[in-house]
């Protein structure tokens, strides 16, 4: 049965197939093709699936206030406030770069939007001062790594949801890694900004940068209000996504005069397209899962994975080179569903923290942005800077090394996801 099912499923991804219509074709094979299954239980499963999970809505609605916040001004005002903290330093733009995405992605919590609102403004700003296209793009579009990581994510949200973990502790967890991934790109930059003597900008008087921050006081509070809400217990995650969408409509308006009423229809058009497509994946990922359960299929996976790794850190090792190879030809969100029901399992069993291996599956999962040939944000960022896949796979080698050692570091040393969860009181 299980066979059937992920032959189907992997001849339609072959033939081109989206991998939601693949995912029902093959569960729907497979209700066919045995009579202990009826195939009235796939659109059960996929409406009941989407219908029951409250937790589920924040994601449409961080994808909007991420939409709203990226078109609002938000972007080039945080781009501002970097500038006048890190601009001063041997290549500034570049720590300019890394920095707006530490701060972009605790607003946004998408790559994608991270590249489409950083990189418009970056990437022309940084090759007419000097800097070389292919770094300039290749720095954005690995800088965007971080989005998803640094609270508040959507694939986190995905992976609590299907591991019944909380959203908070998830949140939480990606904080340090998070971190450490943006100063882990801050190394190869470092280097390389010295080798090519890029520039220096212009550090701000004092009443300069007052009024910077000033002014980058209202986005700033878009993630402190996220965080801070579900950590003080004032609202649920989905709950804080309503209050950040709320927020998103009306203070950029305010005080940076965007987005206009008139671009509102296609923000929110945007949004909700990204939401169908998270949400049919979802719908279709509940029947897959579920013949893949009634066939048994993760326990002979679990069992065929302790036998070959019998401790835990070699189990994490082959899962990240598994995400890392996937995300060659699937989305980070497509990844997690995929993925998580039969790893999971087989996680737990060998003693991980359901905590820590979602965040290795969350950073590991990431990586799929920036790796060819289907990576987003790579996309994102060639549609910017005009440049070819080619040129920008060189480039992109010294960034994706610094995640890996990242990566495998968080993955290695537990502490480093559960120290703020234990401390927040969201993890034992």
């Amino acid at each position: 049965m299980a066979e059937t099912l992920l032959i189907v499923f992997v001849v339609f991804i072959l033939l081109g197939t989206p991998i939601s219509i693949a995912l029902g074709i093959g569960a729907l094979a497979a209700s066919f093709l045995f009579p202990a299954l009826n195939p009235i239980i796939i659109p059960t499963r996929f409406v009941g699936l989407i219908s029951d999970s409250y937790l589920l809505l924040s994601a449409p609605l961080f994808i909007l206030a991420g939409n709203i916040a990226a078109r609002g001004g938000v972007a080039r005002i945080i781009i501002d406030l970097a500038t006048a903290v890190v601009g001063r330093f041997r290549g500034g733009l570049a720590y300019v770069n890394v920095a707006d995405s530490m701060v972009f992605g605790g607003i946004s919590g998408s790559a994608v939007a991270d590249v489409s609102a950083l990189g418009t403004f970056l990437i022309p700003q940084m090759e007419r001062k000097g800097y070389d296209r292919d770094f300039a793009t290749a720095l954005t579009v690995s800088t965007a790594v971080v989005a998803p990581i640094i609270p508040p994510s959507i694939i986190a949200v995905i992976y609590a949801w299907m591991a019944d973990q909380s959203v908070a502790a998830m949140f939480a967890a990606g904080i340090i890694p998070g971190l450490l991934i943006g100063l882990g790109m801050a190394v190869p930059v470092f280097f390389i900004a010295r080798a090519r003597n890029y520039p220096r900008e212009e550090p701000p008087t004092l009443p300069q940068f007052l009024r910077v921050l000033g002014r980058s006081l209202p986005a700033l509070m878009i993630p402190v209000i996220i965080m801070g809400g579900i950590i003080f217990g004032l609202f649920t995650p989905t709950e804080a996504a309503a209050v950040a969408v709320v927020y998103a409509l009306v203070v950029p308006p305010i005080f940076y005069r965007e987005p206009s009423w008139r671009e509102l229809p296609r923000i929110f058009a945007d949004s909700a397209r990204l939401s169908g497509v998270i949400g049919l994946i979802i719908g279709f990922v509940g029947a897959f899962g579920w013949v893949l359960t009634y066939s048994k299929f993760p326990f002979a996976v679990a069992e065929a994975i302790a036998a070959i790794a019998p401790h835990w850190t070699l189990f994490i090792l082959m899962v990240i080179a598994l995400y890392v190879m996937l995300g060659t030809f699937l989305t980070p969100s497509e990844i997690i569903l995929v993925t998580v029901p039969v790893l999971l399992p087989v996680a737990q069993a060998a003693g991980v923290d359901p905590i820590h291996f979602g965040l290795v599956c969350v950073i590991a999962s990431a990586v799929g942005h920036i790796t060819p040939p289907v990576g987003l944000c790579l996309f994102v960022g060639m549609a910017i800077s005009g440049l070819p896949m080619e040129k920008l796979v060189k480039p992109l080698l010294p960034f994706l090394a610094a995640i890996i050692v990242t990566l495998i570091l968080v993955a290695m040393v537990p502490e480093v996801t559960l120290f703020l969860p234990r401390l927040l009181g969201f993890a034992q």
